[in-house]
């Protein structure tokens, strides 16, 4: 009887050996095309996490474990997640890219962050009284934003009394003031964490809020120069621009000023850098420097819809799913072929342009020596209507959170949105270098003083790899001498102080540029982002192609984006959600 069951059980082996052996598998089950936070986090997620019923089980099955491989098409696995330390400070970390979460209100990334990867963090502090507020060419300390008789506006007589009346108040707070004059319920409904599903059931003048666009509600009851000292203290011109309402609404909350932000010490490109890691070390296979030229269907040899990624370089690959992992500018730059990018599939088009994104630009200045303190500033931000818009006195040490003494080398960061950052791109010479069509990072001038140059190349390379890459990030990013000298100017004028040692290094990031295209994105009005997050993660139900990234979810902006939409995607293949999420 044994000797029969076994008998059988070979024949029944040999048959599955035999029918495997009339189908090639694909070259790979998964391709995910973008390495910033969103693709590589689902990657290690599909290499790692129990599997439940459904396609990546399957596929799983067939080929005895999953097959998962990651391109990007830079030299780097972190996407907008740019951390970089330079050789004359390289105990401090620089955030080029994002750098800080909400806590605790931004689950994924929190629960990544501190209880997967464990990962040492502090919180970062904004707003500081003694801080400065350079207004209409008039320097004002924080304290002072409160007094609407000390402000360079012309605030209405409602303005000047609600402002004189609040404790603490700046300018800045009237647009929550117009918000809950609109909807009365916001105060309770942030207290209790449930501010977008009551927004969600809002409607003002018979339209949902994802009708009307931001501004619109807000000229309602605004004075104009409220208005203009509001965007101004805020810090973050797209806070008061005209894009969907709802999403706009819970992505001002995100910036009052009693939200905690974490940061992660040794650099937000940590998180990337580990899963990284865990990804390879789980079987996952990761190729950076291979751009994807475009995709099209591909019947496998079983007869199921799969996939063919073309590259750049002429190379072929063939995949039973993609995931791109990328922003809408990175799609649009795609081949447009196939039955997602092709020309007669106007659906898609059409949903791809329902988010817009917002350019966003960074810029660090390294000194010898602290000189801002002289004007009684060492922590936090000072905020300015000139170009530079906010200024961040940056925390130095291996904890993120120490102070410079004044006469000790300090950062300073400019960080900018939306209407200020043509400014800096034409002060940028690397224009020339993307018109000859090379890569971001490519050499630029030194726009440092020979001194500075010269301690450079004397300082010893960093020992462990993460350095060694937070390193040559800074170095591939440096700014350009027009840069370095027009921000140097604007901080010396809005800090009063007439001369002041010149940078001895500089770097920056403007995020506008293809293939990013903006630095977070928002969505336009007339979408319904709640929809939309299930309508982009799957573009057609018959095809296998998956979207995700921060840009179409509804937690734009932030990381956090970037996971939700990956989870999202991670549900449709048939992995149960995250233990450490529930």
């Amino acid at each position: 009887m044994e000797r029969a069951v076994l008998a059988e059980g070979c024949r029944l082996n040999s048959r599955f050996r035999e029918a495997n052996e009339m189908h090639e598998l694909p070259d790979v089950d998964i391709a995910i095309v973008g390495g910033g936070i969103g693709g590589i986090y689902a990657g290690w997620r599909l290499m790692t996490s129990p599997r439940g019923p459904g396609l990546a089980a399957d596929w799983a099955n067939e080929r005895g474990s999953l097959k998962v491989a990651l391109f990007e098409g830079s030299d780097r696995i972190g996407g907008r997640l740019l951390s970089a330390r330079s050789p004359l400070m390289p105990d401090t970390t620089a955030e080029i890219g994002g750098m800080r979460y909400v806590s605790p209100a931004q689950k994924r990334v929190k629960g990544l962050v501190e209880t997967v990867l464990r990962l040492p963090t502090h919180r970062q502090t904004v707003d500081v009284s003694d801080n400065i507020a350079f207004l209409r060419g008039r320097l004002l300390r924080n304290a002072a934003l409160g007094n609407p008789a000390a402000l360079p506006y012309w605030f209405d007589l409602d303005e000047a009394a609600w402002l004189a009346a609040r404790k603490d108040s700046n300018p800045a707070m009237l647009i929550a003031r117009e918000l809950i004059l609109l909807m009365p319920k916001i105060p309770e409904k942030l207290k209790s964490g449930k501010l977008r599903s009551y927004l969600e059931t809002v409607e003002i003048d018979g339209l949902p809020l994802w009708r009307h666009g931001f501004w619109n509600l807000l000229a309602r009851h605004i004075s104009p120069d409220g208005y203009n000292a509001a965007r101004a203290t805020i810090g973050y011109d797209c806070l008061g621009g005209n894009t969907n309402a709802l999403d706009l609404i819970t992505e001002f909350f995100d910036f009052t000023p009693d939200v905690e932000y974490l940061m992660v010490n040794q650099g937000y490109e940590t998180v990337p850098w580990q899963l990284q890691q865990k990804f390879r070390e789980a079987g996952g296979e990761v190729t950076v420097e291979r751009w994807l030229d475009g995709f099209v269907g591909t019947k496998l040899d079983d007869g199921s819809q799969g996939v063919q990624l073309n590259f750049r370089d002429g190379g072929r690959l063939s995949a039973r799913a993609i995931v791109l992992a990328m922003p809408r500018r990175a799609i649009e730059l795609l081949r447009p072929e196939g039955e997602i990018l092709g020309p007669e599939n106007t659906k898609f088009r059409h949903d791809l342009a329902s988010v817009s994104g917002i350019p966003l630009f960074k810029l660090f200045l390294l000194y010898s020596e602290s000189w801002w303190q002289a004007a009684g500033v060492c922590r936090g931000r000072s905020l300015t209507d000139m170009p530079l818009r906010q200024c961040y006195y940056w925390p130095i040490g291996p904890k993120g959170d120490g102070v410079p003494k004044p006469t000790e080398p300090g950062l300073v960061m400019a960080y900018d949105d939306l209407l200020n950052v043509d400014f800096w791109a034409a002060l940028d010479t690397r224009a020339e270098v993307h018109k000859a069509g090379l890569p971001l990072g490519a050499h630029v001038p030194h726009a440092l003083p020979m001194f500075a140059r010269a301690a450079i190349s004397e300082t010893p390379p960093p020992r462990d790899p993460f350095s060694a890459r937070l390193r040559a990030n800074w170095q591939s990013h440096r700014a350009t001498r027009p840069m370095v000298e027009e921000l140097h100017r604007q901080l010396l004028q809005m800090h009063g102080i007439d001369s002041a040692p010149e940078p001895i290094d500089a770097a920056y990031m403007d995020w506008s540029r293809d293939p990013y295209g903006g630095g977070v994105h928002l969505w336009n009005v007339n979408y319904n982002s709640g929809d939309m997050v299930t309508v982009m993660t799957q573009p057609d139900e018959s095809f296998p192609c998956y979207i995700c990234g921060e840009a179409y979810s509804t937690n734009q902006t932030w990381a956090e984006g970037a996971l939700e939409t990956a989870e999202i995607v991670l549900r449709r293949l048939g992995l149960p959600q995250a233990d450490w999420l529930a």
